[in-house]
């Protein structure tokens, strides 16, 4: 399975965001200590999120890169799991 394009990595991050209840990136980055310049080009597709910045998120939020970078949410936690269901809804 190949590595998704950088605009559905994106959507995937934005929806993250949103389903942690952070409707302000800037509230967002600093949980994940990512810049709001760098986190911006992520969540809007204009760059591909790098490891050292995947593995923050990884570390904040519990999400694995499989989730992040190929979409595979067997690997989520259930309550994450569960949240980004309810965002997908909206």
């Amino acid at each position: 399975m190949a590595i998704d394009r950088p605009e559905i990595i994106g959507a995937r991050l934005k929806a993250l965001r949103e389903a942690l209840g952070h409707t302000k990136a800037s509230t967002f980055c600093r949980l994940v200590e990512i810049s709001d310049q760098a986190w911006n080009h992520y969540e809007h597709g204009r760059r591909r999120i790098g490891i050292d910045e995947a593995a923050k998120v990884i570390a904040k939020t519990g999400v694995s890169l499989d989730w992040i970078y190929r979409g595979v949410e067997h690997t989520l936690p259930l309550h994450i799991a569960e949240k980004l269901q309810q965002v997908r809804a909206r």
